[in-house]
């Protein structure tokens, strides 16, 4: 998963999220939630030998599954480390995954990804912001038979709304279903919809680095002092250490958020001839 960023201002929150998702890389795979992959893939009711596009893939969630099942993937994702470690599983399994170093907004034909180069091409939880209708118009010329997106519903997942009413700021619901269905209305296609919703997991190696993700999710804005001083009571009762013990019976120090993010997700799909869904 990853967010679109576009324009000249864009290029360093770009460079930003890009770390922020390298780092993320390691724990990544561990942090799935099982139940929405079993979920998208029931969706996405794909064909025995269909060619598939995995549009912000990360460490392979989904298309080692698909891969697993037969399918020729091409995995695309803006952060290196998420594809090293997709390379690495693809490699111990010897799947049929292509790894593509791709953002939303490069040139996807170049890298081979263009018109009716694949089956279906999807973007799972990876189109949150940007230029939406130029996203899905790739999608919709990358794909022969169909695409996909599972997009917000609520808040987007870089907030937290119970932080937030903490705060006492607003939490605005994310827009981006209205902006996909304006976008395939405009290219003639009949969308179908399914929701779920899912409760993320925060973990962090120390205090310090959840202090820092935890303002994260309050948004941009610089805090006023009464707001800084709330978000300090607020780290210091929800952040929680706990102690794991691996395989070698050491102790390893991790901090987690002592609840779950949620975020209502919002399947879309769409037959790129212009049929509907089958």
């Amino acid at each position: 998963m990853m967010p679109t960023t576009h324009g000249e201002q864009s290029s360093t929150i770009n460079r930003d999220s890009q770390a922020y998702w390298n780092k993320r890389a390691a724990t990544f795979t561990r942090d799935a939630t099982s139940d929405y992959e079993r979920w998208l893939l029931d969706l996405l009711t794909l064909e025995a030998d269909d060619e598939v596009l995995d549009m912000g893939c990360a460490t392979g969630t989904l298309a080692v599954p698909l891969a697993r099942a037969g399918h020729r993937v091409h995995g695309c994702d803006f952060a290196e480390a998420m594809l090293a470690i997709l390379d690495e599983r693809a490699a111990a399994e010897n799947l049929p995954i292509t790894s593509h170093l791709l953002a939303w907004e490069d040139d996807w034909e170049e890298a081979g990804l263009g018109e009716n180069s694949v089956n279906v091409a999807f973007a799972s939880r990876s189109l949150m912001s940007g230029d939406v209708p130029t996203c899905v118009r790739k999608l919709d010329a990358t794909a022969r038979s169909r695409a996909a997106v599972v997009v917000p519903d609520s808040l987007l997942p870089s907030r937290d709304p119970r932080l937030l009413t903490y705060l006492g700021r607003s939490a605005r619901r994310a827009r981006i279903v209205r902006d996909v269905t304006r976008a395939l209305a405009t290219l003639g296609r009949i969308p179908v919809f399914a929701t779920t919703r899912t409760f993320r997991p925060m973990r962090f190696s120390s205090f310090d680095e959840a202090r820092v993700d935890l303002r994260r999710l309050a948004g941009p804005e610089p805090f006023t002092a009464r707001e800084q001083r709330l978000f300090d009571a607020y780290a210091a009762q929800h952040v929680v250490r706990e102690d794991l013990t691996g395989p070698s019976e050491v102790a390893e120090e991790h901090w987690v958020l002592d609840y779950r993010l949620p975020v209502t997700w919002a399947f879309i799909g769409w037959s790129t001839d212009g049929s509907e869904w089958a």
